[in-house]
C-alpha cells in the first residue's frame, strides 16, 4: 500500500520538485500566506509544499514563486521567503553530511517542535534538523539544480531562468501562453517583457518540429546553429530531449550531414571525445568508432582539446577545449534501424566448445595467440590456414576474455582483425562480422595523410588499439569456429580446484548462482574457505569481467564495502585496496556493499545496499599454491629537498605555491598534470586522514589535485590509477637563486625569465618575447624546469573520466574528503578538483584557467666569448666509409644475415672504432638519405630513450639538436619501444625516425671520427660536368637564369630541368644546392599543365616538399630554396637550375585481369592497361560522384593536383583504384568532375 502511496506521489508533481520532509516529526515544510515557513502534514496535491532548486543555491517554492531566504544570519532567526536573487548570501543553501540543510555552510534548516511550529535556523544542527526528500531516504541534494537549456528563440541557447515574469505574472515551469503553436517555452532572464530573451524548452517526446529526418536511415537531427554552448552544456542539452551529441558511423551519413551544413558558417560541437585519459577517441552514444574525418593536422595533441566539432562547411572534424562555446548537433538515432550497439540486459547462452590443441575456447569460438612476427596480411592467411581468421571483437566481454585468458603480456603489440584496407578511414573486420565494439588508444585513431597505417594493433597494459602501418611484422590473435560444441558438464575442470570452480592464475573461483544479502554471500564464501572475491588489477578485474558480463543477473557481490569504516572502502579478506573499477558517479558520498555490473556496464562497480540480494563471486588459492609471504618492509629512502614524505605511504609531496606579483601566475589542471609527470611524479591522491591532515597545515588556499570526473557518465578516478578512497590538494617547495632585473625579468643561472600573468594565444605570447629580445621558454634541465615549475600553486586530484575520482599518479582512491555538497559537476563541466585553505577539503571546478606564459632570453654578461681558431686540414675515412663533415658513415646489414638487434649493432659499430650514427643537422639526415636508396631495410641509429622513458638521447652522449620523426612517432601509445631507426623503405618514408622494439634486426649505420692520418679526397666531378646518382646524372648551371631559358640551356645538353621524385632525389638536390649557397630552378611548372603541377615530362606529382603555404595561386615556376623546400616564383625571376639526364621507365605492361561484364541499363566499362573505365556523363556534385564510384567497387580519387576553385559542376574527374588481388580486375573510373583531366 506504501508503494502505491509513493508511486501516486512522484506522478503528481513536477519531475524537478519535492517536498521538504522532517523525519522527526514526520512533517514537510508548508508555506503560509504571510510568507513565513511551518510544519504541515504532507500534501503533494498542495503546490505550497513543492520545492525546487532554481539554481545553484537558490530554494524556489512552486506556490508563490519565492526563494528560501532569512533575514540575516543568526541563531534561531525565522526563514522566510523572499523575491530569488542569485547575489544573495542570504539566499544560499547547500547540503551538509547528506540531510543537513546549511545556509553558506554553517546555519542549519531547523524545527524546533511539530506541526505548525516555525522551521529557522540554528548554529548547532541535532536530529530536528535532518532533512529529506518526501518518499525518499535521500537529502534535498540528491535533485539538484539541472540547467534547462533551450531549442530556438534569440537566447542563444542559454538555459531558463526560474523563475521568470511574463505579462506581470511569476512562473516557475514552461509555459504555453502566447506561443502560436502552444509549444513550452521559458524566459531566459527574470524579466521577458523587459528583455525580451525567450526559447523553447526541450522536450522528451516525439516531437519533429526541431528535427531534421534523414528518410534513408530514419535517425533525426538537431543543428542548432544559433546556440552557444560548452561541450558539456550541448550534451546536457541533447539528453533533455532523449537525444545525444551527433555520432557519425558511415560515410553516407557525413555526406548527408555535410549536405545540410555547408551553407553554414558555425563549428558544431559533435559527441567524438577522449573524456577517458586511459584510452582513445570515443563516441559519447557508445557507437563504435570505425569511419574517421579528422581535418588535416587533426586531432591536435593539446592535453586539453578533448572534445571533437565538426567543420560545417565541409564536414572535417577537430578536436578543442570542451569550454569553447559553439553551436553543436543532436542526434536522435532510430533504434530499430541501428545494429551498431548492442542493446542492454543481453544474455548469451553459454556452451563448451572443444577447440584445437593450444586454442582456447569462449562462449562459441577458439582463440589462439601467436607471437611469431608476420605482417598484418600474412598473419591473415596464416589465421585464415587454421580454418579461422584475425580476431574481431565484439563486446567488452570478449575484450576482457582476450587480455585475461590467452596470456596477453603488457609488452604484447598484435594484429587484430580491424582494418581500413578496403576503404580508407572506414574500419572494417577482415571476418566481415559487423564492427559493434571498439577500444582505441590514448589519441587514436589518428590515421597520419601520409602513412597507410590501414591496420590495426592491440597492445600495452591495458590492450587496447591504434592503427599501424600493415607492413610491421608483429604478432598476431586468431579466431575461429570451434571442433565441436560439448554439454557444459564436459568442461575440463582444474584438479586443483574444488568442482565447479574455475581455474585463474593462482587462484579458484565460484560463482555464486543463487541471490542473497552481502552478508550471505560473505558467509557461503567463508565456510568454504574463501572469501568474497578481492580485485587486484586490470587484469583479474578483466577475468571477472568475461566470467560474468554475459550473466542475465544484474549484479555480482564483490568483497569491497565500507561497513567496517564508513567512508573508506576495504576488502573483506584484510587485502589492502590497490585497484577500482567504479561505475559513474560512484563512490561519492554513498556508503553501502560493492556489487560488479553485468550487461552494456559490465565490470563496473557500483555502491548498493547490503541487503538487496545478488549472487556473489569467491575468490580462495589454488590447491598446491603457497601464497607469497607478505612484504617485508624497508625504510623508504629518504625525500629529497624540498619535498615531504607521506606519514602512510613511501611518497614524497610537494606544493607549489605561488610567491604573488607578476610570478603568482596559475596553470589550469591539464598543464598542472603535464608539470608533475613532467617531474616524474602525478597530481597528488590522498588515501589516508593523515596525510590530509599533513597536507592541510601547510595553508595551502587552493591547489589542483589527481581527482578527476571528465566524462559526466562515469565515475570518479585517480589521475595516478590508484584507487579511489579520499580526496586532497597538492604542494611543492623550492628554493632558487634568482635576481629580479628593473624590467620585471628574472635571472637564474645564464637566462633570464619573464612570467606573465596575461591570458593570450601563443603567438601574441611569442611576439611579446620576441619583442623584448627572447622567446617562448625552452627547458634544457632538470634544475631549470625545477625553477620554473615552483609557480604552479596546483595539486593532482581529477574528477576523472565519468565521474570516477583518480588521482594523476595513479594510486588508488580509497577515502574521501568532501566538502558539503561537493563534488556536484556543477554546469556539468567541473571536471577539477581544488582544497580548500580553512578545512583541507575538497571542492569540484572547472579545468579551464587563463593561459598565461613563460618568456626566456640569454643574460648577455655570460655569453661565452671563444676566440677564433684556424680550421684544421681535412682528414680522411678507410675504404669503405663515406666521409661527410668531417665525419665517417657506412651503412652494414644489407642481407637477412647481417642484420642486427640495437644493442649488437652498437657493439659492432664500437668494435670498428665508432659508434651508432648521430644525426645533429639536417644536412646529415639528408646525406644519410641520400645513401639509403641502395639499401632495402630499414637501419637502425643511435638515438633510444632507454634509460629515460620518452626522454630520447644520443648514444655516444652528443645533444639532441636535430630530430625527423614520422608522423605520428615516437609513438607511446602502443609501447613500441626505446631505440629508434630511420626508414629506408617504402621510398615515400624515406628518412623519417620511427621508434621499435631494441630486439629487432635491422640494418644498421655506423659513424666515427675522420682518421688524421688519411687524405680527404674532394669528389670528382666529371668531364662532362653531370654528377651520376641513381638512373640519372644531374648538373647545376649557371648563370642565373628564368625558368624558360634554364629549360632550353637544359635541352640544349640533351637534359631537361630535374624532377625530385623521391625523397633520396631530394635530399641528393638540396646538398648541391647548399654547396652554391643560391636556390635553383626544377622542372615543375603549372603553366604548361593546365593549372595542375606536373613534371615537364609529365610525370604526375606524387612526391613534394612543399613549403609552409606553398605553392601559392598563380605562380607557376618551382624552384628548390636553400632550407630544402619548394616554393613558386615569377617564371621571369632569375636563379641557377639543375638539369637532369635520365632514361624514362619501360612502358608498364597490362595487368592479366578483366573487366566487369555489360549489363543491362548499365554504363559499359571500357578497358585500358591495367584498368577499366565507366564514363557517366550527367550533372553531379564530386562527393556524391565519389560515393557512386565507391558503390560501383572503385576507390577515392587520385587527382593529379587539386582541381581549381572555380570548377564547375558537370564536368568529370578521375577516380582510380591499385590492381586487385588473385587475378581479379583493376578498376578505375571517370566520375562527373573535371573535364581537363581528359
Amino acid at each position: 500500500m506504501l508503494a502505491l502511496i509513493l508511486l501516486f506521489y512522484f506522478s503528481i508533481i513536477p519531475r524537478d520538485s519535492f517536498l521538504i520532509y522532517n523525519g522527526k516529526f514526520k512533517m514537510c515544510v508548508q508555506v503560509q500566506r504571510s510568507r513565513a515557513i511551518i510544519l504541515d502534514y504532507c500534501n503533494a496535491h498542495n503546490e505550497w509544499q513543492q520545492f525546487k532548486w532554481a539554481s545553484e543555491g537558490l530554494i524556489l517554492n512552486m506556490g508563490v514563486k519565492l526563494c528560501l531566504a532569512v533575514p540575516s544570519k543568526a541563531n534561531l532567526v525565522p526563514v522566510k521567503l523572499s523575491p530569488c536573487n542569485r547575489t544573495s548570501e542570504l539566499q544560499q543553501w547547500g547540503c551538509k553530511n547528506g540531510t543537513l540543510v546549511a545556509l553558506n555552510g554553517d546555519f542549519f534548516l531547523h524545527s524546533a517542535d511539530g506541526r505548525k511550529s516555525q522551521v529557522m535556523l540554528s548554529k548547532t544542527p541535532n536530529t530536528n534538523s535532518a532533512w529529506t526528500i518526501y518518499g525518499t531516504k535521500d537529502g534535498l541534494c540528491s535533485k539538484g539544480y539541472e540547467a534547462l537549456f533551450t531549442i530556438g528563440g534569440n537566447a542563444f541557447g542559454a538555459p531558463c531562468e526560474f523563475p521568470f515574469k511574463y505579462m506581470n505574472k511569476w512562473h516557475a515551469t514552461c509555459i504555453k501562453d502566447g506561443d502560436e503553436d502552444g509549444r513550452l517555452w521559458c524566459g531566459t532572464t527574470a524579466d521577458v517583457n523587459k528583455d525580451s530573451l525567450t526559447g523553447y524548452c526541450p522536450v522528451k517526446d516525439k516531437d519533429e518540429l526541431f528535427w531534421t529526418k534523414n528518410h534513408w536511415t530514419g535517425d533525426l537531427y538537431q543543428i542548432n546553429d544559433h546556440s552557444a554552448l560548452t561541450w558539456y552544456e550541448a550534451r546536457k542539452s541533447c539528453q533533455q530531449q532523449n537525444a545525444e551529441l551527433l555520432s557519425i558511423g558511415e560515410l553516407h551519413e557525413q555526406t548527408y550531414l555535410t549536405g545540410i551544413t555547408s551553407s553554414m558558417t558555425s563549428d558544431y560541437w559533435i559527441g567524438l571525445n577522449n573524456l577517458d585519459f586511459d584510452s582513445g577517441w570515443q563516441w559519447m552514444d557508445n557507437h563504435p568508432l570505425r569511419y574517421l574525418n579528422w581535418a588535416p593536422g587533426s586531432p591536435s595533441s593539446e592535453t586539453e582539446k578533448i572534445c571533437g566539432l565538426m567543420v560545417a562547411h565541409n564536414g572535417k572534424w577537430k578536436n578543442e577545449k570542451c569550454s569553447q562555446q559553439l553551436g553543436y548537433i543532436c542526434k536522435r538515432a532510430n533504434s530499430s534501424s541501428d545494429a551498431s550497439v548492442i542493446p542492454s540486459g543481453r544474455m548469451v547462452t553459454w556452451i563448451t566448445v572443444k577447440c584445437p590443441d593450444g586454442w582456447v575456447g569462449y562462449v562459441d569460438h577458439c582463440y589462439h595467440l601467436n607471437r611469431e612476427p608476420k605482417t598484418w596480411r600474412q598473419a591473415l592467411l596464416s589465421c585464415q590456414k587454421d580454418g579461422g581468421d584475425l580476431i574481431s571483437i565484439h563486446n567488452i566481454e570478449e575484450y576482457s576474455f582476450v587480455i585475461s585468458q590467452l596470456g596477453y603480456r603488457p609488452t604484447d603489440v598484435l594484429w587484430i582483425g580491424l582494418n581500413d584496407r578496403k576503404t580508407q578511414m572506414y574500419f572494417e573486420w577482415s571476418d566481415g562480422a559487423p564492427v559493434r565494439f571498439t577500444k582505441w588508444q590514448r589519441g587514436e585513431p589518428t590515421h597520419i595523410s601520409d602513412v597507410q597505417e590501414d591496420c590495426v594493433t592491440m597492445s600495452g597494459e591495458n590492450g587496447f588499439w591504434a592503427d599501424y602501418f600493415c607492413e610491421e611484422e608483429l604478432g598476431y590473435i586468431c579466431k575461429r569456429e570451434p571442433l565441436a560444441s560439448l554439454p557444459e558438464e564436459a568442461e575440463t575442470a582444474d584438479p586443483n580446484c574444488k568442482k565447479g570452480w574455475k581455474r585463474h592464475n593462482l587462484h579458484c573461483y565460484f560463482i555464486g548462482q543463487t541471490p542473497v544479502i552481502f552478508s550471505e554471500a560473505k558467509s557461503f564464501c567463508e565456510a568454504n574457505e574463501a572469501s568474497l572475491t578481492s580485485v587486484q588489477d586490470r587484469y583479474e578485474q578483466a577475468y571477472l569481467t568475461s566470467l560474468v558480463g554475459l550473466h542475465s543477473a544484474k549484479y555480482f557481490w564483490i568483497g569491497l564495502s565500507d561497513v567496517d569504516q564508513p567512508g573508506t572502502f576495504n576488502w573483506t579478506n584484510g587485502e589492502h585496496v590497490l585497484f577500482t573499477h567504479w561505475n559513474a558517479r560512484m563512490p561519492g558520498q554513498q556508503s553501502g556493499c560493492v556489487a560488479m555490473r553485468t550487461g552494456t556496464a559490465a565490470g563496473l562497480w557500483d555502491v548498493v545496499s547490503c541487503e538487496e540480494k545478488a549472487p556473489f563471486l569467491c575468490k580462495q588459492w589454488a590447491e598446491g599454491v603457497t601464497p607469497p609471504p607478505a612484504l617485508t618492509t624497508t625504510p623508504p629512502p629518504s625525500c629529497p629537498e624540498g619535498w615531504s614524505p607521506s606519514p602512510t605511504r613511501d611518497i614524497c609531496i610537494k606544493a607549489e605555491i605561488a610567491k604573488g606579483g607578476h610570478l603568482g601566475h596559475r596553470k589550469n589542471w591539464f598543464e598542472a598534470l603535464d608539470f608533475c609527470r613532467a617531474l616524474g611524479g602525478d597530481l597528488i591522491s590522498f588515501h589516508s586522514n593523515e596525510e590530509l591532515i599533513m597536507v592541510g597545515r601547510w595553508n595551502i588556499k587552493e591547489a589542483w589535485i589527481g581527482l578527476r570526473r571528465l566524462d559526466p557518465e562515469e565515475g570518479y578516478s585517480w589521475s595516478d590509477g590508484s584507487p579511489h578512497h579520499l580526496s586532497v590538494a597538492s604542494p611543492c617547495f623550492a628554493d632558487f637563486e634568482i635576481k629580479i632585473i628593473e624590467d620585471g625579468w628574472i635571472a637564474y643561472g645564464n637566462k633570464e625569465y619573464y612570467f606573465s600573468n596575461a591570458s593570450v594565444p601563443a603567438e601574441k605570447a611569442r611576439t611579446f618575447c620576441k619583442r623584448h629580445s627572447g622567446d617562448l621558454v625552452v627547458i634544457e634541465s632538470e634544475s631549470e624546469r625545477n625553477f620554473l615549475h615552483k609557480y604552479n600553486p596546483y595539486i593532482g586530484l581529477i574528477l576523472g573520466l565519468d565521474k570516477k575520482f583518480g588521482w594523476m599518479d595513479g594510486s588508488p582512491v580509497t577515502y574521501e574528503a568532501w566538502a558539503n555538497d561537493e563534488p556536484n559537476f556543477a554546469n556539468d563541466d567541473e571536471n577539477c578538483v581544488v582544497m580548500y585553505l580553512n578545512t583541507g577539503l575538497w571542492n569540484d571546478l572547472n579545468c579551464g584557467v587563463e593561459q598565461s606564459f613563460i618568456c626566456e632570453r640569454h643574460n648577455s654578461s655570460v655569453r661565452p666569448t671563444v676566440a677564433p681558431t684556424m680550421p684544421a686540414p681535412l682528414a680522411g675515412c678507410a675504404e669503405g666509409w663515406l666521409w661527410f663533415d668531417n665525419k665517417c658513415f657506412q651503412i652494414f646489414g644489407f642481407h637477412e644475415d647481417e642484420k642486427k638487434n640495437w644493442s649488437d649493432a652498437r657493439t659492432d659499430c664500437r668494435n670498428r672504432g665508432g659508434n651508432l650514427v648521430t644525426i645533429s643537422s639536417k644536412a646529415v639526415q639528408a646525406f644519410l638519405t641520400m645513401h639509403l636508396k641502395n639499401i632495402s631495410a630499414n637501419a637502425w641509429i643511435g638515438l633510444n630513450d632507454i634509460n629515460w622513458d620518452r626522454h630520447y638521447l644520443w648514444t655516444d652522449g652528443t645533444g639532441v639538436y636535430y630530430t625527423d620523426w614520422g608522423k605520428g612517432f615516437p609513438d607511446h601509445h602502443v609501447s613500441l619501444g626505446d631505440c629508434v631507426f630511420i626508414n629506408a623503405k617504402p621510398e615515400r618514408l624515406a628518412g623519417n625516425w620511427r621508434n621499435q622494439y631494441c630486439k629487432t634486426k635491422k640494418s644498421y649505420i655506423c659513424q666515427k671520427n675522420v682518421d688524421p692520418a688519411l687524405p680527404h679526397h674532394e669528389t670528382t666531378i666529371p668531364a662532362s660536368g653531370y654528377v651520376p646518382y641513381g638512373n640519372s646524372s644531374y648538373s647545376l648551371a649557371s648563370p642565373k637564369m628564368t625558368w624558360e631559358e634554364a629549360r632550353r640551356k637544359c635541352r640544349s645538353e640533351g637534359a631537361e630541368l630535374a624532377r625530385v621524385l623521391t625523397p633520396y632525389v631530394q635530399s641528393f638536390l638540396w646538398l648541391q644546392v647548399l654547396k652554391y649557397g643560391e636556390p635553383v630552378w626544377i622542372g615543375l611548372n603549372s603553366n604548361m599543365m593546365n593549372e595542375s603541377y606536373k613534371w615537364i615530362n609529365k610525370w604526375k606529382l606524387k612526391y613534394t616538399q612543399w613549403a609552409p603555404e606553398e605553392p601559392k595561386e598563380k605562380i607557376a615556376c618551382v624552384y628548390l630554396d636553400l632550407d630544402g623546400h619548394w616554393k613558386t616564383g615569377n617564371c621571369n625571376e632569375k636563379h641557377f637550375s639543375v638539369c637532369e639526364k635520365y632514361y624514362d621507365p619501360t612502358e608498364i605492361p597490362e595487368g592479366p585481369g578483366r573487366c566487369p561484364m555489360f549489363k543491362k541499363n548499365q554504363i559499359p566499362w571500357i578497358p585500358f592497361r591495367s584498368h577499366c573505365y565507366a564514363i557517366y556523363p550527367g550533372r553531379e556534385t564530386w562527393s556524391k560522384s565519389s560515393m557512386k564510384c565507391s558503390q560501383l567497387g572503385g576507390c577515392n580519387s587520385e587527382l593529379d593536383s587539386p582541381p581549381p576553385k572555380s570548377s564547375l559542376l558537370g564536368n568529370t574527374c578521375l577516380v582510380s583504384c591499385p590492381a586487385l588481388e588473385r587475378g581479379l580486375v583493376s578498376m578505375s573510373f571517370l566520375a562527373p568532375f573535371s573535364s581537363t583531366i581528359l
